[in-house]
């Protein structure tokens, strides 16, 4: 909507917009998606009057000095065709797991759960997985998926992007009513990036409602976004600056949570420009800005991921590892780089442009071409399991060990700095017969992979190279993403696969 005129309440219960777009009067439902009335009346600048019975809407205006009426019968009501559940309009190009709701004995009573929360009993049918999508028709469906039925239930689509969305991230998942007065459902913000170097923040919460198929409602407020043109149209001194591409696409997000107060969590972006850029969320996801930047790859950058590594009597440490089209990886050291008095994150060029970061901690030649999947995994030693697949079938997983190393010119915890090293990596050289765009390490002895030749491989991990377990044929084509996590002892892992349609898979060990 150019601009947006009212809401009525129509005599079904049910809530409409009126609002004028472009030369239009618009009556619109947001349950839908429907324009209900289209009035060519030239534009919303005019006098005007809406009414609206069971019987006939009416809507009068004044065009060129004459009062004109529309007047259509039946009102603002339509019947009710049942149809199947639409998912998206073209290819799904990320899945992302949000997490577990569990509907209790009473009918539509769910409450917010996480898997390590589920008890060995719990009953298939009362566990509902809720996922996001997004896909190549420039929306993020919010989907319901029981454990058992084989359904999926579309919750409700963001339409906000007007390019393809490639990617999404979660964080701050919760429950209504927060941790003082926890409510059935669950929220959670989500950022979403694609086309046209676009990115937005929104949030979700999914409550109880058992007049809907799923026995769910979901309610999306939208809380910012960024575009990288736009960001560069605002700058006093844009004529010395190189504008920003607007074919740049983001092809991977990542959040890292940061536990420094006074700093919400940081997104990570890689940019088909070469870019690896970090956007900063403050305001509970109200304020969306760019922080810092590199172009060490040079080139398409693929993937991103971030992990935190733990130990004993030391401080937390969030890193970030990037993936390029050369099959070269990097690991970053956000917590040295946020630090005040650190040298890593240098002072831009020019005031009003990002930060540049410095050299990464460690560079990585994992494959010889592009890396299209990327996963980590803490191990009982204090170690990190890393796993890539790249677009020549093969894999690669490698031991990584952070060490942290006292500086000479500095004095207690503030000097010390990580020493990224590998101590064993194993190559799986044909893997599978085409890219491999999905790829999770389910636990340091499991790990699965996707490949665009429709097969899901498991792989039994820490007996030198990845061996393989068993596979099956997925009927999903071009497969672009992956999302796997465990469900309960009885129904183990979940996978799901998106490409040319969504596919789930229960996996038991």
């Amino acid at each position: 909507m150019n601009w947006l005129a009212g809401l009525r309440i129509v005599p079904d219960g049910s809530m409409v917009i009126l609002g004028f777009h472009a030369n239009e009067f618009v009556v619109w439902n947001p349950r839908s998606h429907e324009k209900l009335h289209i009035v060519n009346c030239g534009g919303g600048h005019r006098s005007w009057a809406f009414s609206d019975t069971e019987a006939a809407m009416a809507f009068a205006y004044l065009k060129d000095g004459d009062v004109m009426l529309y007047r259509a019968l039946g009102g603002c009501t339509r019947p009710h065709v049942i149809l199947r559940e639409g998912l998206h309009g073209r290819e799904i190009t990320c899945v992302k797991r949000v997490g577990t709701i569990t509907l209790g004995p009473e009918y539509g009573v769910p409450s917010f759960m996480q898997p390590d929360d589920l008890e060995p009993g719990s009953e298939g049918p009362d566990l509902t997985d809720i996922v996001i999508t997004c896909s190549e028709d420039t929306t993020v469906c919010v989907l319901a998926l029981p454990t058992t039925t084989g359904s999926a239930h579309a919750l409700t689509a963001v339409c906000n992007h007007i390019s393809s969305v490639r990617a999404v991230a979660v964080w701050g998942i919760g429950t209504p009513g927060g941790p003082q007065d926890p409510q059935p459902g669950l929220t959670a913000h989500v950022v979403s990036a694609g086309g046209r170097a676009e990115m937005h923040c929104f949030s979700i919460m999914v409550t109880p409602d058992p007049s809907t198929p799923s026995r769910l409602a979901c309610h999306v407020m939208h809380l910012s976004s960024h575009r990288l043109d736009e960001y560069w149209d605002r700058q006093r001194n844009r004529h010395r600056m190189v504008k920003v591409d607007p074919e740049t696409r983001y092809m991977s997000l990542a959040v890292c949570e940061l536990d420094q107060p006074g700093l919400g969590p940081l997104v990570a972006a890689a940019c088909s420009d070469g870019a690896v850029r970090l956007f900063l969320l403050q305001d509970s996801g109200r304020i969306l800005q760019l922080l810092a930047e590199t172009f060490h790859h040079k080139r398409c950058v693929l993937k991103v991921h971030s992990f935190t590594h733990e130990a004993p009597n030391q401080r937390r440490r969030l890193l970030l590892c990037s993936a390029a089209t050369d099959g070269s990886l990097a690991f970053w050291d956000l917590t040295t780089m946020l630090d005040h008095d650190s040298t890593v994150l240098e002072p831009p060029v020019d005031p009003g442009l990002p930060y540049r970061l410095g050299t990464p901690s460690l560079t990585l030649q994992a494959h010889s071409c592009g890396i299209n999947s990327l996963h980590t995994l803490p191990t009982r030693e204090g170690h990190h399991l890393v796993a890539s697949g790249s677009e020549d079938g093969s894999l690669h997983v490698f031991v990584l060990a952070v060490e942290m190393l006292q500086l000479e010119e500095a004095v207690g915890e503030a000097g010390l700095v990580p020493q990224l090293r590998v101590l064993e990596e194993y190559s799986v050289p044909c893997a599978h017969a085409a890219h491999v765009t999905g790829l999770k390490i389910l636990s340091p002895s499991i790990m699965v992979s996707a490949s665009i030749d429709q097969r899901l491989t498991f792989w039994r991990l820490g007996h030198g190279e990845p061996t393989f377990m068993n596979s099956t044929v997925f009927h999903v084509p071009d497969v672009a993403d992956m999302d796997c996590w465990p469900v309960s002892p009885e129904f183990g892992h979940r996978c799901a696969l998106g490409g040319r349609g969504l596919e789930v898979y229960n996996w038991y060990d």
